[in-house]
């Protein structure tokens, strides 16, 4: 009877050993659920300011600069080159030396006509002495009037050996000239055909000049991009840290064996004092705005639908939280594109990869780690 009474005794102890542990359980459970719900980790995003200004949309292109007016200087007496001047892309002013040639001989030919010069004038001086002696001796009947004729003819025949000979000098002095090649207008060096210690003959090309003036500019594009392209289309030049802009005049749609087309610009100058045949890169615009909010591409979550939407990061009092802004693209630059929407230059954005961006939800704790101005 004992022994019932003993197990009997065990059993209902652990039955309230049980529903005590169940009320335990119960209030925990309870007690866990009346509690707030534990705050999200933050996120740890890069972020970036919302812009505002002009966005294009362009091809680039390697334009061709052509001067309207080019000049080819050349040699114009024949000797050693013993100097050469700039070389090509140098701007030069009118008259500026550029090449200088061996003209001693020449200098030597117009000493021994000098001497030959005052030998003649030397002859006239005599031959018009002995012309007044004959006159005299005629007045007296000391002579006849064909002596008198033969000493007149010799004088006129000396005073022309005079001139002829001056008119050579002045001809050769020109020759001499010639030595010093200067350049005939204002412009810039296109190309140096000739160095120091080449021998030349008359007409030798030694440079190139593109005279400073008009210009044209060539740029070859490909038939999809030509499509976009009209006159007054604009194009942005760079070189040297340095932009200009233009716009093109004329387009020729006609393809060649690569398929690719052609446009040209007027220009009043060569842009940069670049010369003549130079290469530069350029930026044909197809499309721009002039003011509009600008965002990286970055930040921009595009949907099928067309919409597309980023998050700002809004300022609170214990961090910053995630706001979602439905936005619609306007013009994309590749590295930046011009949307509309409740946005204001200054704001943060998230930029992130997109799959990064496709996980957060509006109202989401951020924190910004790396700004970009």
């Amino acid at each position: 009877m004992k022994k019932i009474l003993r197990i009997l005794t065990l059993l209902a102890l652990a039955t309230m050993l049980v529903v005590a542990g169940l009320k335990i359980r119960a209030w925990r459970t309870e007690h866990l659920a009346a509690l707030p719900p534990p705050a999200p980790a933050p996120w740890a995003l890069h972020a970036a300011k919302v812009g505002r200004g002009a966005l294009s949309r362009g091809f680039p292109a390697l334009a061709e600069l052509t001067a309207s007016r080019e000049v080819n200087i050349r040699a114009q007496v024949a000797g050693t080159v013993l100097s050469m001047g700039p070389r090509e892309g140098v701007a030069v002013a009118a008259d500026e030396e550029l090449a200088h040639i061996d003209v001693r001989e020449l200098e030597q030919q117009g000493a021994g006509l000098a001497a030959q010069i005052a030998a003649a004038r030397a002859e006239v001086s005599r031959a018009h002495d002995e012309l007044k002696r004959q006159e005299r001796l005629q007045e007296r009947k000391l002579t006849t009037e064909q002596q008198v004729e033969t000493t007149r003819t010799a004088w006129i025949s000396a005073r022309e050996q005079v001139t002829r000979l001056e008119r050579e000098e002045d001809a050769l002095a020109v020759r001499i000239g010639y030595g010093a090649v200067t350049a005939p207008a204002a412009g810039i060096i296109a190309e140096r055909l000739a160095e120091p210690g080449d021998a030349v003959q008359p007409g030798a090309p030694l440079y190139r000049l593109s005279v400073a003036g008009a210009a044209r500019l060539r740029v070859t594009l490909p038939q999809a991009v030509l499509a976009g392209v009209q006159p007054g289309t604009p194009v942005e030049l760079t070189h040297g840290g340095e932009t200009q802009h233009l716009a093109l005049d004329r387009v020729f749609p006609a393809l060649d064996a690569r398929a690719m087309g052609s446009a040209e610009a007027d220009l009043d100058a060569l842009p940069f004092g670049l010369p003549s045949g130079a290469r530069l890169p350029a930026r044909v615009i197809l499309e721009q705005v002039s003011d509009a909010l600008t965002v990286p591409q970055e930040a921009l979550v595009r949907t099928g639908s067309g919409k597309s939407y980023c998050f700002v990061l809004d300022d609170r009092e214990n961090g910053s939280q995630l706001r979602r802004v439905p936005l619609t693209p306007l013009l994309d630059s590749g590295s930046e594109v011009a949307v509309e929407g409740d946005l204001q230059p200054g704001q943060s954005v998230v930029i992130a990869h997109r799959s990064v961006l496709l996980r957060l939800r509006d109202g989401d704790p951020a924190i910004a780690e790396g700004l970009t101005p």
